[in-house]
């Protein structure tokens, strides 16, 4: 059995919003309430909505609400390009696809110019709000962008070899979660009996060569909705995630690192393709509300981006052919602005500061996947593991153990008879062969490779 290097998963969920997480739309909070439908036909064209113009509701005595149903013909999955955003403090906009899924809440903070979250479906719904203490109604400007048609995936990096030896110990994956889905599906990988009573399924899990280690906090009700920052490990909190975080991966050095957060009110699977070292964060529940640095990575400047490095079209392939009902697609605007992103960002940040060139274990795959609040918990589960082993398969093409020229996972007379017929020209290695190969790593086979490979049997 080959021995694996360490992978660690990071669940980190958190509501997939443009503002402080636990707001949602009124119209979810009172199903019961009727509307005056405002109906816009789209044109490929920008819309200017001026509020003011517009049919409302009386919200109790909180405010109001506008409805404004879009309708288009041109675009069926896509974002919302806001040219203009102009609102005034305390009022929110939510943007609502089919079967209810919605993006937002966005606020005035924003400012003047952004790219929504992804919206599914040509009917699209707007729901604003607007509180009584308003001085001003408000307006913006916005055109729509075809999903289909922008946002191609940067290029995933040229993989590179790197050996490892017969006496390493079995390899870790370590599992972290926030909010539900995603702390729960990872629970029976929690070596802690108190929080996984029924026992730890993660030694040499599926027998890859992996041990799969799970962390994450509880939240009471579990199934909650508005979890709030929760109790136990990796609160949902910036400083306590980065304290956590840094020692957790200098221990165990990691090969891969996915983080999962909780996201849109919908179905889907979303591959983050940017992760930003910002500093326009949103507070968190405890203070100090934003993070200390801020932005959290002083090695590089503000907004600087560092890219998803996971498998992804592998992964999105996997997640449909599982016949799970999962909508999964790359995403490349905005991965949240809060705990997601942010420790999606860590994930990164650690692969691009341990890869082989700087780091005796490196770390060849980070990234970070948004996940739907509406997928249930088991569904949830298989996903996560259906990612997981597509990250360890990619990752083995990478590992190469010493001395093994015919990538079988042993190394013994074969490999000799395999590197004997290279140096005489009978046979071709693969690159990766080849490495494995060249025990002595000067760029050339011969004896002086057969003896090393001859000795490595002999001691093992």
């Amino acid at each position: 059995m080959i021995n694996k290097y360490f992978i660690i998963i990071l669940f980190s969920f958190s509501i997939r919003s443009q503002v402080a997480p636990d707001y949602k739309p009124y119209s979810l909070l009172s199903p019961q309430m009727s509307y005056y439908d405002n109906v816009i036909i789209y044109k490929s064209e920008k819309i200017n909505l001026e509020f003011s113009n517009l049919n409302k509701n009386i919200v109790e005595d909180l405010g109001f609400i506008y409805r404004i149903i879009i309708k288009n013909d041109i675009v069926n999955s896509g974002y919302l390009n806001m040219a203009e955003f102009n609102i005034p403090d305390g009022a929110m906009l939510f943007i609502f696809g089919r079967n209810n899924s919605y993006t937002g809440p966005y606020i005035k903070s924003l400012g003047q110019e952004f790219i929504s979250g992804r919206f599914f479906g040509n009917d699209i719904v707007l729901e604003y709000f607007l509180p009584k203490s308003a001085d001003y109604e408000g307006n913006i400007i916005f055109s729509l962008i075809d999903y289909k048609k922008k946002y191609i995936p940067s290029p995933i990096p040229d993989k590179y070899f790197s050996k490892i030896s017969h006496k390493r110990e079995r390899s870790k994956i370590l599992v972290t979660g926030y909010w539900p889905p995603t702390n729960e599906m990872v629970r029976h990988f929690s070596q802690d009996e108190e929080l996984n009573p029924d026992g730890w399924e993660g030694e040499n899990w599926e027998g890859l060569g992996y041990d799969v280690v799970s962390y994450f906090p509880e939240f009471d009700p579990p199934n909650c909705n508005s979890c709030g920052q929760g109790f136990g490990d990796l609160e949902v909190d910036y400083q306590d995630f980065s304290e956590d975080f840094w020692p957790i991966v200098d221990e165990i050095k990691p090969v891969g690192i996915i983080t999962f957060s909780r996201g849109y009110n919908d179905m889907s699977w979303e591959l983050e393709n940017r992760l930003v070292n910002r500093t326009n964060w949103y507070n968190d529940y405890t203070a100090p509300l934003l993070p200390t640095p801020n932005p959290p990575d002083d090695s590089v400047g503000n907004y600087y981006v560092r890219y998803t490095s996971l498998p992804i079209d592998e992964i999105m392939s996997a997640i449909f052919d599982s016949h799970l009902g999962l909508d999964a697609y790359l995403d490349n605007t905005n991965a949240g602005m809060f705990l997601s992103e942010f420790a999606g960002y860590h994930g990164v940040w650690y692969k691009e500061s341990n890869e082989i060139n700087n780091s005796e274990m490196p770390c060849y795959s980070a990234g970070h996947i948004h996940v739907g609040s509406q997928i249930e918990w088991n569904t949830a589960k298989q996903a996560a593991e259906i990612s997981i082993r597509t990250l360890i398969n990619y990752i083995d093409q990478q590992i190469v153990l010493d001395g093994d020229c015919n990538t079988d996972g042993d190394v013994n007379i074969l490999d000799i008879i395999a590197l004997v017929g290279s140096i005489l020209g009978e046979i071709s290695l693969s690159q990766q062969e080849e490495f494995a190969a060249d025990m002595d790593g000067n760029g050339m086979l011969n004896i002086l490779d057969i003896v090393a490979i001859v000795e490595l049997i002999i001691n093992n």
